[in-house]
């Protein structure tokens, strides 16, 4: 009997987190857009009308048609001025700068801002962490240092950005992808963590 109140539990939390998640997306979602549509509702037939989740689907609308505009001559143009607009003015364009690097990173398309899958010593030595070789860039002194990502789990959006020496990482035999698996998964993906063969034998 335990055993199977154990396998249903394991089937439902998923399930029932998956659910909450998209009720809490749901309902941030109407929270800015329900005031908007009721004013609008106000204006054209007179009265205030509102269902609930037409702020997410008008969501999903504008971000398809700005996909759409997105890979256009005519979009990209359009946006390109929205962007170097937003960029001139001093406490948006630090905020949105920030927002825009973050989700290029995790962006199919633009991606490979995650060059290599590393092990790096952090964030004390004796203990590691799977981090993404982000840039290589060399201090004052000449000495090189590689910028490495270290995503947290399960949420890799966040993390820390450490400079460590390349000849301190340990770069890994793995696809920038199935490494944000692995994580994501808190390390249950199955993915074996071996040395990359090749970084070892040009070292």
């Amino acid at each position: 009997m335990k055993n199977k109140f154990l396998t249903g539990l394991f089937v439902l939390i998923p399930l029932l987190v998956t659910v909450y998640i998209i009720y809490l997306v749901i309902s941030s979602v109407d929270m800015v857009i329900a005031p908007f549509i009721r004013n609008l509702s106000l204006c054209v037939i007179g009265r205030e009308t509102y269902i609930p989740g037409t702020g997410l689907i008008l969501f999903v609308a504008v971000a398809y048609v700005t996909g759409i505009l997105a890979s256009n001559y005519i979009g990209k143009r359009l946006l390109s001025h929205g962007e170097a607009a937003l960029r001139k003015i001093p406490f948006v364009k630090g905020i949105y700068n920030s927002v825009k690097d973050m989700t290029d990173a995790f962006s199919s398309e633009k991606k490979r801002s995650f060059k290599e899958v590393v092990l790096a010593e952090f964030p004390f030595p004796g203990r590691y962490a799977i981090g993404f070789v982000t840039n290589r860039t060399k201090v004052f002194s000449g000495k090189e240092l590689c910028a490495v990502f270290v995503p947290t789990t399960p949420n890799p959006t966040s993390g820390y950005l450490v400079m460590i020496p390349e000849n301190e990482l340990m770069f890994l035999d793995m696809a920038v992808d199935d490494g944000l698996k692995y994580i994501i998964s808190l390390g249950t993906s199955g993915a074996e963590l071996e040395w990359n063969e090749k970084r070892l034998s040009s070292s």
